[in-house]
C-alpha cells in the first residue's frame, strides 16, 4: 500500500471548478431590528441637538462682508463637528457615525470621520447656509412628542449623536500642525468632486500667490490637489472654503527604503562567478516583476542576462542604483530573480529562471532639489504607466519596498489609494467607458509592511503598526518571519532576538488597527532576517542573520547582506514571478489568492492558533485569533503548494465575472447577482477518514476601485466600489435550504441549523479589504457535508453613488478552495477529477 508521503507529492494540477458555478439572484436578508432605545427622552435629546447646532452655526455673514470663496457648484456654508454616544459597555461595538447623516440633495454631507480610542467617532459635517432650516426641521421631527401611531422618524440618523459643536479648522488636518511654523511646504488638499470645486480652490490659491502643482490624483469622490503654502496660508484658504475640502495632509513625508548592511564575510568574486556559470537566463518576453525602487546596477553579471529593462520616472535621475552602502534596488532585483542567495551560494545546483526582472527608479537620487511635492501616489502610477509603455504586452507584476512614516495606516492615504487604483486597472485615463470594469487589465503588486529598525529590546518587541502605503486593500502586504539563527563568534555575548521560525523583529502588523475598518495585514510572511541583542538589551540586524543579495558596486562588493521587510518583499516578488511563469493563464487576483492559499505557519506560530486536539485553540476568542493574524498573516507561502496540488491536498480554482448591483429607470440600485458552487466534493473519501483531521481553506480575491474621501476612515463601504463575501453550506443543511437561506427572506421563527463552528475567524472578520480568507479545521466526517459555497455581494460606492453611473458595472473575482488531509494516504484529487470530467462531459453532450 502506498505511504502517505506518496500522496503528498505536489505533482498534479490544480482543478478548475467553473463548470460547477450557478448564478442566482441575491436579495439582502432582512433581519429583525429589535433593539433597546438609546435615549430615554427623544424630545429632550432633539432640543439639546438643536441648541448645540444653533451655537455651532455662526450667523450667516452679510453678502458685502462674506470672506468665503465662491466655489463652483457649491452654496456657501459652514462646517460643524459631530460626536457619537459612548458605547454602552466595554464589550459593545464602536458607536459609528450614522451612514444616513448625509442629505445629498441639500448638500449636507459628512466631509471626514475618524474613530477615537474610546470607540466613539467624530465627523466634520458641512451645512450649506440654505440648508440650515431643513436640518433643524429634520431634528425637530425626530424629537416630536405626539407621534400617535407613527414610527419616530430619523432615529437611525440622530439617536447616536451626542454632541454638535463648531468645528475648528484643525479638524480637517490628518496630523497635528504647528500654527507657528512659517516654513513653506507642499500639502495635499482632498477636494470633493466635481472637478469644478478643485478648479475653484486652485484658482483661489493662485490668486493668493500660492503654487499649485499641475499634477492631480483623481478618485470618484475626491481630487487631490498639491499646494505649496505655510500653515497660516493654508488655514486661511481652508477657512474661506468650508465644504470644499474634506481633508488636509502634508505632502512632504520622508520616504526611505529600509535596509541593514554590514561587513561581508563572503568571497564575492568566486561566488558570483560560480553562480553565473550555473544560471540559465529566462527566454525573451517571459513574465516579469518590476521593482519600483532606487534603480539598478544593470551591469551586474547576475542581473544583466535577466534584466528586461531599466528606466527612471525622470530621465534626469538616471537608471543606476544611487543608494549608498551597496545599493537597494539592485538587492531587491536579485532577490526577485533568485530569492535568498545563501542556499544557492553553498550548493552546486543548476538555476533555470522562468521570469525576468525590470527596474523603474521612482525615488530621486541625492542632489535633486526638493521642490516637488511628495506626491508618491501620482509618481507610483506614472512609474507603472511608463514601464508599460516601454515594454507593452508583457505579463508583469510590481514590487515596492518603500514606505512613509507620516500618516497612520488606520485609514487610506492618497498613496495607498493610488496603489489600489493601479491594481484595479482604474488609474485616471486608462478606463474605457465602453468596457465593464471586469475587462480592464489588472495588476498584482507586493509591498513591504514597513520596519522596526532596531533599538532597545522593549521597544523592538512592542507591536508596531504598518507604514503607509502598506494598508492598500489590493496590494499583497508582505511581513517578515525568520529562519536565521547563526550567532557570530565575534563580538562575543550576542544572542538571537527571536528563535528561528518566529516573526521577524523587523516586521510590522495591523493588530492595533480597528478590525472592522481595516484589512488583515500582512497577508503573508517571507524571510526578513533576524536581529541580535547585546548585553545592554540593544537590538540590531547583523550579516550573520541576514539574507544574501546582490550589491550595486560590482567591482568591490557584488554581494551584500540584506534584511528587513524590503528583503521579504523581494523574496515575495520571486514567489509571484514563479506563479506567473507557471500559470500565465490565470488572473492577477488568482495569483494573489494562490500565494495566500499556499501559506502555512511555521510550527512556533502555528501553536499560537492550533491546540493539541482536532480544533483551533479554544482558550482564545475569534477576536484574539484575528489579532494574531494581524501580526503573522496566513503564514509563509510554499511555492510547491502554489504551483501544483497533491493527491491528498487539492486546490480548486474558480475565476468569474459578477454583476453585484443593478439599477435603472430612476430606481435605487439593488443587490443583483450571486454565485453558488455545488462543489465536486470527495464526500465518500472524507467519510472514510472518519475522525482524522482535515483542513479546508477558502480564499476569495478581487480588486476594488477605491474612492478616497474623508469618510473612508470609518466607512469602508464608501471606499470600495463593491465587496464580496463567501458562505459555506452547513453540514446538516440541504442544498435547497442553503439556497433559501442565501436568497429568500426567512419566515418569522424560521431559523437555520445550529452546529459547532470550526472556522478560525468566522464571517465577522470579513469587514474590510479585497481578500478574505478563512480556515476550517476538524474531523473529516464533519467536513463531508460542507459541499457547497456561495459568493455574494455587499455594498460599495457603485451602488450608493448613483451619480457615478456605475451601478450596472461588472466585476470579477478569483476563488481558491483547498482541501488538505495531511499525513493521510487518500487520493482526494482522483475523486474530484472524476466528478469534474463527468460534469464537463455531460455539458458537452447537452450542447450537442
Amino acid at each position: 500500500m502506498p505511504e502517505a508521503d506518496d500522496f503528498a507529492v505536489r505533482n498534479v494540477p490544480h482543478i478548475a471548478i467553473d463548470a460547477f458555478r450557478e448564478p442566482a439572484q441575491y436579495r439582502y436578508p432582512s433581519r429583525p431590528q429589535d433593539r433597546e432605545p438609546r435615549r430615554e427622552d427623544y424630545h429632550a435629546h432633539a432640543e439639546a441637538l438643536l441648541a448645540q447646532l444653533a451655537a455651532a452655526l455662526a450667523d450667516v455673514p452679510a453678502p458685502q462682508n462674506d470672506p468665503r470663496i465662491q466655489i463652483a457648484g457649491q452654496e456657501r456654508g459652514a462646517i460643524v463637528e459631530i460626536e457619537t454616544l459612548a458605547p454602552a459597555t466595554e464589550r459593545s461595538k464602536a458607536t459609528r457615525i450614522p451612514t444616513g447623516l448625509d442629505f445629498p440633495n441639500q448638500d449636507v454631507v459628512v466631509l471626514r470621520s475618524q474613530r477615537k480610542d474610546d470607540r466613539t467617532e467624530q465627523a466634520v459635517l458641512f451645512v450649506p447656509d440654505n440648508a440650515r432650516a431643513f436640518l433643524r426641521d429634520r431634528i425637530e421631527r425626530y424629537g416630536e412628542e405626539n407621534l400617535g401611531n407613527r414610527a419616530r422618524p430619523d432615529v437611525a440618523r440622530f439617536e447616536v449623536i451626542e454632541a454638535i459643536r463648531a468645528a475648528v479648522i484643525d479638524t480637517l488636518f490628518a496630523v497635528p500642525v504647528d500654527h507657528a511654523n512659517a516654513a513653506t511646504i507642499w500639502w495635499e488638499l482632498w477636494i470633493r468632486q466635481p472637478v469644478g470645486r478643485a478648479d475653484s480652490l486652485a484658482a483661489a490659491a493662485q490668486n493668493e500667490a500660492l503654487d499649485v502643482h499641475p499634477d492631480r490624483l483623481v478618485f470618484p469622490d475626491t481630487i487631490v490637489l498639491f499646494i505649496h503654502a505655510t500653515v497660516a496660508q493654508l488655514v486661511d484658504l481652508a477657512q474661506r472654503a468650508p465644504g470644499a475640502i474634506s481633508e488636509i495632509r502634508p505632502a512632504t513625508g520622508t520616504i526611505e527604503p529600509f535596509i541593514g548592511h554590514g561587513p561581508t564575510a563572503f568571497n564575492p568574486d568566486a561566488v558570483v562567478a560560480d553562480l553565473g556559470n550555473r544560471i540559465t537566463a529566462p527566454p525573451a518576453n517571459v513574465p516579469t516583476v518590476c521593482v519600483l525602487d532606487t534603480g539598478i546596477s544593470g551591469a551586474h553579471p547576475l542581473v544583466a542576462p535577466s534584466l528586461g529593462g531599466a528606466w527612471a520616472y525622470d530621465d534626469n535621475w538616471g537608471s543606476d542604483d544611487h543608494h549608498p552602502q551597496g545599493g537597494h534596488g539592485t538587492a531587491m532585483a536579485g532577490l526577485i530573480l533568485y530569492g535568498d542567495l545563501e542556499g544557492a551560494a553553498q550548493d552546486d545546483r543548476q538555476i533555470e529562471l522562468a521570469h525576468s526582472v525590470e527596474s523603474m527608479k521612482f525615488l530621486p537620487p541625492p542632489g535633486i532639489p526638493a521642490t516637488e511635492p511628495a506626491r508618491y501616489g501620482f509618481v507610483t502610477q506614472g512609474a507603472v504607466a511608463r514601464t508599460e509603455i516601454e515594454r507593452p504586452d508583457i505579463l508583469r507584476s510590481f514590487c515596492i519596498a518603500t514606505s512613509a512614516l507620516d500618516f497612520p495606516s488606520s485609514q487610506p492615504s492618497s498613496w495607498s489609494g493610488a496603489i489600489d487604483q493601479l491594481c484595479a486597472g482604474a488609474m485616471p485615463g486608462e478606463r474605457d467607458e465602453s468596457q465593464a470594469a471586469a475587462a480592464h487589465s489588472k495588476r498584482a503588486l507586493v509591498i513591504a509592511s514597513g520596519n522596526m529598525n532596531g533599538g532597545q529590546r522593549e521597544e523592538v518587541e512592542a507591536h508596531h503598526s504598518l507604514e503607509d502605503p502598506a494598508q492598500s486593500w489590493n496590494a499583497i502586504t508582505v511581513g517578515g518571519y525568520t529562519a536565521k539563527e547563526a550567532i557570530p563568534e565575534d563580538p562575543p555575548g550576542l544572542e538571537l532576538l527571536v528563535p528561528a521560525n518566529h516573526k521577524s523583529p523587523f516586521s510590522r502588523g495591523s493588530c492595533q488597527l480597528p478590525p472592522d475598518l481595516t484589512p488583515i495585514k500582512p497577508e503573508v510572511l517571507f524571510e526578513a532576517g533576524n536581529m541580535l541583542v547585546d548585553g545592554t538589551g540593544y537590538c540590531a540586524g547583523h550579516p550573520a542573520v541576514s539574507l544574501l543579495a546582490l550589491g550595486s558596486d560590482v567591482a568591490h562588493e557584488p554581494l551584500v547582506p540584506f534584511n528587513a521587510t524590503s528583503a521579504a518583499a523581494g523574496v515575495a516578488g520571486n514567489f509571484l514571478g514563479q506563479i506567473q511563469a507557471q500559470h500565465p493563464e490565470l488572473w492577477p487576483e488568482t495569483h494573489r489568492a494562490l500565494m495566500v492559499d499556499s501559506a502555512q505557519w511555521p510550527a512556533p506560530l502555528r501553536r499560537l492558533l492550533v491546540g493539541t486536539g482536532a480544533h483551533w485553540r479554544t482558550t482564545i476568542s475569534k477576536g484574539r485569533r484575528q489579532e494574531i493574524l494581524r501580526e503573522i498573516g496566513y503564514g509563509v507561502p510554499d511555492i510547491g503548494r502554489a504551483l501544483q496540488s497533491a493527491r491528498n491536498g487539492v486546490s480548486l480554482i474558480a475565476q468569474a465575472e459578477i454583476q453585484p448591483f443593478a439599477g435603472d429607470n430612476g430606481q435605487a440600485p439593488v443587490f443583483n447577482e450571486m454565485h453558488f458552487y455545488d462543489l465536486p466534493w470527495p464526500a465518500a473519501e472524507l467519510q472514510a477518514l472518519e475522525n482524522e483531521i482535515v483542513v479546508l481553506k477558502v480564499t476569495l480575491s478581487y480588486f476594488i476601485e477605491p474612492n478616497l474621501s474623508g469618510r473612508a476612515a470609518t466607512r469602508p463601504d464608501t471606499y470600495r466600489s463593491f465587496g464580496l463575501r463567501f458562505e459555506m453550506k452547513k453540514r446538516t443543511e440541504t442544498a435547497a435550504a442553503f439556497r433559501k437561506r442565501m436568497t429568500e427572506k426567512l419566515d418569522p421563527g424560521e431559523g437555520t441549523a445550529s452546529e459547532p463552528n470550526h472556522w478560525l475567524l468566522g464571517s465577522n472578520a470579513m469587514q474590510a479589504g479585497s481578500l478574505h480568507c478563512d480556515l476550517w479545521r476538524g474531523a473529516a466526517v464533519d467536513l463531508a457535508g460542507h459541499d457547497e459555497i456561495a459568493i455574494y455581494p455587499v455594498g460599495g460606492w457603485w451602488k450608493s453613488h448613483v451619480g457615478q453611473g456605475r451601478m450596472n458595472d461588472r466585476a470579477r473575482y478569483a476563488l481558491v478552495v483547498s482541501l488538505s488531509a495531511t499525513d493521510q494516504a487518500v487520493d482526494l484529487h482522483a475523486d474530484i477529477t472524476a466528478q469534474v470530467e463527468a460534469k464537463v462531459a455531460a455539458a458537452i453532450e447537452v450542447g450537442t
